[in-house]
């Protein structure tokens, strides 16, 4: 509903390189992609091999860093595979260059040697 009619934009109607294969895939090849004032860092982790119990939980945290952040970002971090019941506990420490990260799980499996990834969102410095 509503729009440029299909067709309307093409490479001649866009400046000059405004969209290029190496802006689009820079987020996935370097980690991070700056847009307008939105700024966009993904990255992944694997946790060691030592858990910890509390609650009848077991977590284990880990520590990121990115950059180019004016302030505080919005982060998100998900198991790759492994236990559904994975899930991130908590941030700490969140800073506009670096957070530490909680993960926990019912079994200690679920976040001993597993790989998070993570992204963090925000308004570029």
């Amino acid at each position: 509903v509503g729009g440029l009619p299909d067709g309307s934009v093409d490479a001649d109607t866009l400046a000059s390189n405004a969209v290029t294969s190496a802006k689009i895939s820079n987020l996935f090849s370097g980690g991070a992609i700056t847009i307008g004032g939105l700024r966009i860092v993904t990255g992944s982790q694997t946790l060691d091999g030592s858990a910890s119990l509390s609650g009848g939980w077991y977590y284990n945290d880990f520590n990121i860093s990115y950059s180019g952040f004016a302030s505080v970002p919005n982060i998100a971090v998900t198991p790759t595979m492994g236990y559904h019941d994975a899930f991130t506990a908590g941030y700490e420490s969140v800073t506009t260059t670096s957070a530490r990260i909680f993960m926990t799980c019912a079994r200690e499996a679920g976040v001993e040697g597993r790989t998070f990834t993570w992204i963090a969102i925000g308004q570029a410095a």
